[in-house]
């Protein structure tokens, strides 16, 4: 037996006649030589999606045509099959329920669900349950999308088809990445909001409503902690240029409030060690692989960048102990 199919044929009725188990495991070969050589965002052999779909359809009751189908619902759509090939290999009743999830995948409309047959729209709310499981692999803006979609659409249908634990798991997904990602943003923000206390409160807010508003169409979560870390480096420069007496020149403040920073270690780097820290734990929230690369990549270039001001300011090693 292959041990991948384990999980799943455990999941059978015991009753299950011999020639459906057999149909199962001929579908999954099937699908997994029609998806050979694809992969998830996750980096995991695409087999393991219809895979995992077939599992929970088998944990919730469903009957072993539909178990089939589901190991078998996205060869139309993403692999070269056709539907004859699958009446040819599983006959009508499976080749008709693939069928019809591809077109449900395609319409993308509610009559189009109303007028869907109960096991194709178990299918798809099987497959949303995967997909949401999988939620950190896709980016910010389409996990915003898939959540809301959920929880408007699948987990009332789920519910309505009387796949009452899937329809609750589906709505605590959404709702739980919904509010991680709100609290990021927000969490981004407040850190904004607290470098902007060392600007004068007249031109506090000013600045602090250009800068959201550039935040809010950065692309990603990455682009705008690097937007962030360069507003906060800045900060203190541009107080000192906003607070400036009429006759001083911008050049002073700046060389001034830079030199002060710069000429020690504990000036320069406990702030910045905080800041680096503040955001590899914030990443690490939703991607260790964010915060990998974070913590790879963001100390050298604040270390090259401390190195080449200190060169360019002539602050040398005797400087920095000796302040």
């Amino acid at each position: 037996m292959n041990a991948v199919l384990e999980p799943l044929l455990a999941r059978l009725p015991d009753d299950l006649p011999a020639t459906e188990r057999d149909r199962i495991r001929r579908a999954y070969e099937f699908a997994s030589r029609c998806h050979e050589g694809r992969f998830r965002k996750s980096g995991d052999p695409y087999i393991t999606h219809p895979l995992a779909v077939a599992e929970i359809a088998a944990g919730s009751g469903l009957d072993g045509a539909t178990v089939c189908a589901a190991l078998l619902h996205d060869v139309i759509e993403d692999t070269g099959c056709d539907a004859a090939r699958l009446r040819e290999e599983f006959g009508d009743e499976i080749a008709i329920l693939v069928e019809s999830v591809t077109e449900l995948d395609r319409r993308h409309d509610e009559a189009a669900i109303d007028t869907a047959d109960d096991r194709v729209l178990a299918l798809k709310v099987l497959d949303r349950l995967h997909n949401m499981r999988t939620l950190r692999y896709l980016d910010e803006d389409k996990q915003r999308l898939k959540c809301r979609h959920t929880l408007d659409l699948m987990a009332p249908l789920a519910r309505r088809l009387g796949l009452r634990d899937v329809s609750d798991e589906l709505a605590s997904i959404a709702r739980d990445h919904l509010a991680v990602l709100s609290e990021d943003t927000g969490a981004i923000c407040r850190a904004l909001a607290l470098g902007a206390l060392l600007l004068p409160a007249t031109a506090r807010s000013r600045y602090l409503d250009e800068w959201l508003g550039e935040l809010d169409v950065l692309p990603s979560r990455p682009d705008r902690i690097r937007f962030v870390l360069r507003l906060i480096l800045g900060m203190p420069a541009l107080a000192l240029t906003l607070r400036r007496p009429a006759r001083a020149t911008p050049a002073h403040w700046l060389l001034a409030a830079l030199r002060w920073i710069l000429r020690t270690d504990l000036r320069t780097w406990v702030p910045l060690t905080l800041l680096v820290g503040w955001m590899i734990v914030e990443t690490a929230r939703t991607s260790v692989v964010d915060a990998t690369v974070t913590l790879i990549t963001v100390p050298p270039v604040l270390h090259a960048g401390v190195a080449r001001l200190r060169a360019r300011l002539g602050i040398g090693e005797s400087d920095e102990t000796s302040s």
